[in-house]
């Protein structure tokens, strides 16, 4: 009889498998929620900057093509900010919440020409820079300055 207990006993022993704790699997999740949270924070900020990045080279690419088309077509095309759409010809781009601009219209003569002097100012809040366009009167070229 003792020895069918012996046995029975070693067969537990051996059945018995090593495994987390309840304390080790909550700390083990909460580490990982954590560096979730962290990298999907970083990824979020990185994506809100890259917006604001490719709406500006989407401003000037625009910027370039409706002058190009005022000198192509010769006629009078516009290029314009105004209720938080950027509008050049027949084409309408909604600004993204990460970029702010000032109001304007920038019109191209039929050499592809502006005659103002005028600033466009673009800023991109997650970044906190300001991008600054002076125009050329009469060459239809800009200054660009980043503050």
């Amino acid at each position: 009889m003792k020895i069918i207990i012996k046995k029975t006993n070693q067969k537990r022993r051996s059945w018995r498998t090593d495994a987390f704790t309840l304390l080790e699997s909550l700390l083990v999740l909460s580490l990982i929620s954590f560096l979730t949270l962290v990298f999907s924070a970083q990824l979020i900020q990185t994506l809100h900057l890259v917006k604001g990045e490719l709406f500006v080279l989407k401003f000037e690419e625009l910027y370039k093509r409706t002058q190009e088309d005022a000198a192509l077509e010769a006629s009078v095309e516009y290029l314009g900010a105004k209720n938080g759409n950027l509008l050049a010809g027949q084409e309408k781009v909604t600004l993204p919440k990460e970029v702010k601009i000032t109001d304007f219209t920038v019109k191209f003569d039929a050499k592809g020409e502006n005659s103002s002097l005028q600033k466009i100012k673009i800023y991109l809040p997650y970044e906190s820079k300001a991008i600054t366009y002076q125009m050329e009167m009469g060459s239809g070229k800009y200054k660009k300055q980043i503050n």
